[in-house]
């Protein structure tokens, strides 16, 4: 087993920080997850989005997770200078597997090697946020020590 961040429960699997050349690839992911959620960005966009988190280490860090050769998840953590947690905190914007990847350990790999990462980092909490409907996400994340917090998300989009 290739161990790159940390140990993969399937031999074949390995998970590693991503460089410029694999934003592409990395975004066609991406691309997948947020069609799921009716979003319209495109592949292009995100692919520019991750060049420029991958360009500078202080916006944050993307991994991804391979199987024989395969990208078959991704993960996005942007970072934020955060007055509630006084310190550095990771918004972790995607956690991506393929459908048919899931349940088989990819995800709870990346979001293992997105905790030893954070840490490494001086990141002092990680914040995210789940589609009411993902209840194995929701599950996923309390068995890592996540827990739900009492709020609303609000968004309001601003025209170019």
């Amino acid at each position: 087993m290739k161990k790159v961040m940390n140990s993969v429960p399937t031999p074949s699997v390995t998970i590693e920080q991503a460089k410029v050349s694999d934003c592409r690839e990395c975004a066609g992911l991406l691309a997948q997850q947020l069609a799921e959620h009716g979003s319209d960005a495109t592949e292009e966009n995100l692919g520019t989005v991750l060049e420029r988190v991958v360009s500078d280490s202080a916006r944050g860090f993307v991994l991804y997770a391979r199987e024989n050769g395969k990208m078959i998840g991704v993960a996005y953590l942007a970072i934020i200078l955060s007055a509630e947690h006084c310190g550095k905190v990771g918004w972790l914007e995607e956690l991506y597997v393929l459908p048919e990847f899931r349940s088989k350990g990819v995800g709870a790999a990346l979001l293992t090697a997105i905790l030893e990462r954070a840490r490494e980092i001086g990141i002092v909490a990680i914040d995210l946020e789940v589609d009411a409907a993902h209840r194995r996400a929701e599950s996923l994340y309390r068995r890592f020590g996540f827990r739900t917090l009492d709020r609303s998300r609000w968004v309001r989009k601003l025209e170019a």
